[in-house]
């Protein structure tokens, strides 16, 4: 019996891959047909091959170690991003109620992201170098604040303006120092980022409903209504992490010294500048819809702002489920060819947004835009954070924040497009940058650490080595 006992706890000793113990969810390891320990060389080297190729950053993962403070930040990130959600749902109403040309609140939205675009680095390398948790928090409230007070003050324009920019930095302050402390309770597994990366999306999908409740019971002024997510899911972080609040998380450096025994690591900064380039085209027609989708259904088809915030809600809702089956498809086909489909089926969606001949249809490709959109999304994280591998609030900061800003700043373009000519011109002018992901997204490379002294025994060294080859 305590042979049976070692032999268990050596299939788990020697690194069995996460994803090769989760194939069997309901079994455990003991029960599978040939034990990893047991199997002959070539099976072992034919495993750990089709493992890297699956997911070549898996074996730098560790198991989820603090679930609940995971949970309490994905509940935290809904909050973050409800706020901008809560943006693009505000604008049909300061067109109808505010009287804003289609300039004017895609001017709004330039405010949202325009000062985060400087700032999302900033805020990066300061959680790279002192990992402030506090910043997380400080974020948060400032988002609320933000566009809680944007509604009280809708008769200056320039008020509105300043802020919703207040709340584009809180926005941008949350992002990198939250997305370190969920790697760090998560363990770094790409399933603990994947729950982290849907808490945005539910936030965003919230927000449209929670606007027209407040906006239609008590117009424009009621919007400070809005900032009750940000201090209730605010307060439940911190009482569930008061004792580490102020406390530092592991700075990226720090952890990469930590690793140096067991990771050569380097960062490539021309690789991330072409992903970079990708996700400036993601960020454009993420923004783009979130924008001017109601509106699009409101000018072309007459529909009121109620039934076109239906496409608003569900756009981001779809986008959930794209991050969990694109989580799931990079796992088992590769990031890269995850990537590549994302933007080709969001393309497509796109173009039937154009094409559609009812709103209906609208609401319809909409929702079939936010699942391939964010299909790429989990798998564009990781990337960068293997392109980046010693600066990951950097990395985070860029492709949970910047790439955002970016399509804010274009934002104004767009609006004078509409502006100009119709909303249903923007559709065509996304199409086209999100066809242009598409193929820059054949420029991205695949990047593996390798693994040194991770490994129990030199034969398993010598497979991975053997695998790779």
């Amino acid at each position: 019996m305590e042979d049976f006992f070692s032999a268990v706890a050596g299939v788990r000793r020697i690194g069995v891959p996460a994803t090769e113990r989760h194939a069997w969810p309901i079994f455990p390891a003991c029960f599978a047909a040939t034990p990893p320990h047991r199997a002959s060389r070539a099976v072992r080297v034919a495993r750990r091959a089709a493992h890297l190729e699956r997911n070549p950053m898996s074996q730098t993962a560790s198991p989820v170690r603090n679930r609940a403070g995971l949970w309490a930040l994905t509940a935290t990130h809904a909050a973050n991003d409800f706020y901008t959600g809560a943006v693009a749902a505000l604008l049909p109403f300061f067109v109808l109620h505010a009287n804003y040309t289609y300039a004017a609140v895609a001017g709004i939205t330039l405010a949202a992201t325009a000062l985060s675009s400087v700032a999302q680095p900033m805020f990066g390398h300061l959680s790279d170098k002192y990992g402030m948790r506090w910043m997380s928090l400080a974020g948060l409230l400032a988002a609320g604040i933000g566009v809680a007070i944007s509604g009280l003050v809708s008769d200056s324009y320039l008020a509105v303006w300043i802020v919703i920019a207040i709340s584009g930095i809180g926005v941008a302050a949350y992002h990198p120092a939250a997305t370190m402390e969920a790697r760090e309770a998560g363990g770094g597994t790409s399933g603990a980022m994947s729950l982290f990366s849907v808490g945005g999306n539910v936030g965003v999908a919230l927000a449209p409903s929670a606007v027209i409740l407040v906006v239609g019971w008590y117009g424009l002024n009621g919007t400070w209504l809005l900032l009750i997510p940000a201090i209730v899911l605010g307060l439940v972080y911190a009482i569930m992490s008061w004792r580490h609040l102020f406390a530092r998380t592991k700075p990226a450096a720090a952890a990469t010294h930590d690793l140096a025994k067991q990771v050569k690591v380097g960062d490539d900064w021309r690789a991330f500048g072409w992903l970079t380039l990708v996700l400036a085209m993601w960020s454009i027609a993420y923004v783009g819809t979130s924008t001017f989708v109601s509106l699009y259904s409101i000018e072309r088809f007459h529909t009121t702002p109620e039934f076109a915030s239906i496409a608003l809600s569900l756009f981001p809702a779809a986008g959930a489920i794209g991050t969990l089956v694109g989580g799931w498809l990079a796992d088992r086909f590769g990031r890269l060819r995850t990537v590549r489909t994302g933007y080709l089926v969001a393309a497509l969606s796109t173009a039937a947004i154009v094409l559609a001949p009812t709103s209906v249809i609208v609401i319809v490709a909409t929702a079939a835009l936010g699942v391939s959109l964010f299909i790429p999304f989990a798998a564009q994280i990781t990337l960068s954070h293997s392109y980046l591998p010693n600066r990951i609030g950097v990395a985070s900061g860029v492709t949970l924040g910047l790439t955002l800003s970016l399509g804010g700043v274009v934002s104004p373009l767009l609006g004078k497009i509409a502006d100009h000519n119709s909303v249903q011109l923007v559709f065509v002018v996304m199409t086209v940058l999100v066809a242009v992901g598409f193929a820059l997204s054949f420029v991205l490379k695949e990047r593996s650490i390798e693994p040194h002294h991770v490994l129990t025994t030199a034969d398993d060294a010598d497979e991975t080595e053997e695998a790779r080859a």
